[in-house]
């Protein structure tokens, strides 16, 4: 019995083999692109693969023996990651900074900054500012320990969120 690659000709598989190369660095770079730059993708992406996981975990027998302490360390995982990906929000999440730290009438603005470095790389950061509504001058800067630490709570609650889906899902 012939594997089916064996049926390719050597002749084809260069193109096989350089088109696979090019949609992998071009899947990589949307993939970073729509984090970085794309408001809510890493959102969306978070609450499916979130959704999965705790499915997964549902089933798992291995997590029902550690209860509350795999529970918990599922969460915290789920947290950091969405704290560590999920930096530009979208505008359902970004309203909890702007709650926590804009002074009335104003409005939260986010901005991806991204520079040049040595060597060829891109530096990329995300800028967060609570904007005067009748000036339009900056009021605040919010740095990046101040949103991380709202989206780690916001990832909290999510999980949370999620798993109570996840436990009512599995009695239906």
């Amino acid at each position: 019995m012939t594997n089916w690659t064996s049926k390719i000709p050597s002749f084809l598989w260069i193109p096989i083999i350089i088109g696979a190369i090019a949609l992998f660095i071009g899947g990589s770079y949307a993939i970073f692109y729509g984090f970085t730059f794309v408001e809510g993708f890493s959102s969306i992406l978070l609450l499916v693969l979130g959704w999965f996981g705790f499915r997964i975990c549902q089933r798992s027998e291995d997590l029902h023996k550690y209860g509350a302490l795999g529970t918990a360390a599922g969460i915290t995982f789920f947290a950091l990651m969405g704290m560590a990906l999920d930096q530009p929000g979208n505008i359902l999440y970004n309203k909890g900074i702007e709650c926590v730290y804009c002074p009335e009438n104003s409005s939260l603005e986010r901005e991806a900054v991204s520079r040049g470095m040595q060597g060829g790389g891109v530096q990329v950061s995300q800028k967060f500012e609570c904007i005067d509504q009748d000036s339009g001058e900056v009021l605040r800067s919010i740095n990046m320990f101040e949103v991380l630490a709202v989206r780690f709570g916001e990832y909290v609650l999510i999980g949370y969120l999620l798993l109570g889906a996840s436990r009512v899902y599995n009695r239906l």
